[in-house]
């Protein structure tokens, strides 16, 4: 949160005069100082639960722990799915859902709110971990499992609707909204490799011939120590290991993991293989990126995948985004195409031999994990509803994700900061605000964000590799 470049919509309306909730939302860690409550969401140091960082005001996080038993997200590793691990984390993402209802019944009792948002996780987790006994046609779908298991998205699913309609009877909005910022689909059997793609075409080296076996990179102790770790130790105690060890040794033993086998020197283009972005950072002369760019698209487009093409399209950043911080954004984005409705998955190269740039899984891999490859994958197409004041029945045509807060301002009343990439959906006779010097509103212009503490950094540099997203 510390790099965040616009101010949240908490922010502009808090520092207009409104109070403002934000519970379990991603990206707010540390809290910002509002006019209200912040509980930070997932993208936390903490691994298992939320502590005193994560809360403003303070002394929050105490009256969290003594009432509700804290608040929890992930309590329980995602590498290592083993015998039970589906009914125990089905039996936790329930009584997580249960425990957020409480706990935002408990501040709505507190006041009115003007602005109170919250995030519920456990759709995301449930559909992840639980799509391959939901969906009979997936390729991964088991022959036969428990009905606990099968139903595991249902029941979470109706624990939400429940907890919505408890907080909605509790809160009596003038304007409700539920959004997600995607949605979801099944995850197929087959793995890509991308960064043997790239090497086959001559863009990507490796220092050394190697390749370990499923779920390790080539990287050798440093990998195999991390590896070992994540899988075997307890969460609480991962955390309290890895947050007593120096930033600077946090930092060198995740390049070493992730890049130590690339020869970054001779490369001209390498993927982070983060299996829910394929992107390629190039690292060319600017006088041949145009030429790189389009004989990498070319090769890409023509790559073929037991019969079929898994790229559908290749896209520039540059016409994807805007703005000043277009260039720290990597170069390429690989669109996928879908294999029979269901997605590939991407994980390491370095899990492959050379020339090896895609395989089936072996049904025994079928469950997935975090950074194995879940069962459940995201889709593109998220979800918007909207009710209240100002608000028509009908279709909400081409809204898209930049849209939420722009229409949510909009709706409130509130001047709408010309600097928005959005623009409101409904209420056109609401006129959006002339732009907002940065001096006034902290718009997009040159920003200076506070440097992140080195430990906040190996904080949530942790968190977020326990999480799978590094």
């Amino acid at each position: 949160a510390t790099w965040r470049g616009v101010p949240t919509i908490h922010r502009i309306l808090s520092d207009r005069g409104a109070r403002v909730v934000s519970l379990a939302v991603p990206t707010t860690w540390p809290p910002e100082p509002l006019d209200g409550v912040v509980v930070s969401g997932f993208d936390s140091p903490v691994a298992t639960a939320i502590d005193g960082s994560f809360c403003h005001p303070p002394g929050l996080h105490e009256e969290l722990r003594r009432r509700f038993g804290g608040m929890a997200f992930a309590d329980f590793q995602e590498r290592r799915i083993g015998p039970g691990w589906h009914e125990v984390a089905r039996t936790r993402l329930l009584a997580e859902v249960d425990r957020k209802r409480r706990i935002a019944e408990w501040l709505l009792r507190r006041e009115r709110w003007d602005l109170f948002m919250m995030v519920f996780g456990e759709s995301d987790t449930v559909a992840h971990h639980f799509w391959m006994f939901h969906d009979p046609a997936s390729p991964r779908h088991p022959a036969s499992a428990p009905g606990g298991l099968r139903g595991a998205i249902r029941d979470v699913y109706r624990a939400l609707d429940r907890a919505l309609g408890a907080l909605v009877e509790r809160a009596d909005p003038d304007i409700l909204c539920i959004c997600s910022d995607h949605g979801f689909g099944g995850a197929g059997a087959h793995v890509l490799y991308l960064n043997r793609v790239l090497e086959a075409g001559g863009w990507l080296r490796y220092r050394r011939s190697v390749a370990v076996g499923r779920g390790r990179t080539g990287s050798g102790a440093v990998d195999a120590a991390r590896t070992w770790a994540v899988e075997r130790l307890p969460v609480r105690l991962q955390e309290r290991i890895f947050r007593a060890l120096p930033a600077s040794l946090l930092g060198r033993a995740e390049s070493r993991a992730r890049y130590g086998d690339i020869d970054l020197r001779r490369s001209r283009a390498v993927s982070d293989e983060l299996n829910y972005a394929a992107t390629i950072h190039l690292d060319v002369e600017p006088a041949d990126r145009d030429r790189v760019i389009e004989d990498i698209t070319a090769h890409l487009l023509q790559w073929q995948v037991d019969g079929h093409r898994p790229v559908v399209a290749v896209h520039r950043r540059e016409d994807l985004y805007r703005g000043p911080r277009v260039a720290r954004s990597a170069d390429l984005v690989v669109e996928l195409a879908l294999r029979d409705g269901y997605t590939y998955t991407l994980l390491p190269s370095l899990q492959a031999a050379p020339g090896q740039t895609w395989r089936r899984l072996h049904p025994d891999e079928y469950v997935g994990g975090k950074g194995l490859g879940m069962n459940g994958s995201h889709r593109p197409e998220g979800l918007l509803l909207l009710w209240g004041r100002g608000v028509e029945p009908g279709p909400i045509e081409s809204a898209g994700v930049e849209d939420v807060a722009p229409t949510l301002l909009s709706l409130a009343g509130e001047p709408v900061p010309g600097w928005f990439d959005g623009r409101p959906l409904l209420s056109p006779g609401s006129p959006r605000a002339a732009p907002v010097p940065p001096s006034a509103e902290s718009g997009p212009g040159p920003s200076r964000p506070r440097a992140t503490r080195p430990d906040e950094a190996a904080a949530i540099r942790q968190r977020l590799e326990r999480l799978g997203y590094l």
